[in-house]
């Protein structure tokens, strides 16, 4: 390596052999020998960036005694006059058609009811096999 590096390039250094009696440090840091420049115009973006942030609080503080205002005198309001509570909606008169239209299974469901018919499917095709294993298992107990 020559002893100027550019930017992207790291200097190693390696670590002392390590003896059975020494203690020697072995978390050496690999660096840049020269510090890391930013572009001008990030930095001057992250600038802007954080003016309009600040700017945002000190509105947020201004109209803050505002809103704590506007709260204050709804829950006045609110408390001064709990006679008048608003009328609850009516409820739509049942229908007799039958309930929901046109209402499709969900993708759970789906799967429920598929995992349903296999499992009927299957003892189906086994049922030859499942009739013996009752037999033997009840057959037993009925003998002892």
């Amino acid at each position: 390596m020559s002893t100027k590096q550019s930017i992207g390039e790291t200097q190693t250094q390696t670590a002392p052999a390590v003896t059975a009696h020494s203690q020697v440090d072995i978390t050496q840091q690999t660096t840049t020998p020269t510090a890391t420049t930013q572009c001008e115009k990030n930095v001057t973006d992250g600038k802007l960036v954080a003016e309009r942030t600040k700017l945002a609080r000190e509105q947020q503080k201004k109209a803050l005694p505002e809103a704590s205002i506007i709260l204050a005198s709804k829950v006045k309001a609110t408390t001064a006059a709990p006679e008048q509570a608003p009328e609850p909606a009516p409820e739509p008169a049942p229908t007799t058609e039958g309930g929901e239209k046109n209402r499709s299974l969900s993708t759970t469901e789906w799967l429920m009811v598929g995992s349903i018919v296999v499992g009927l499917v299957g003892s189906y095709y086994k049922r030859e096999e499942l009739k013996v294993k009752a037999k033997a298992v009840f057959g037993e107990k009925k003998n002892a």
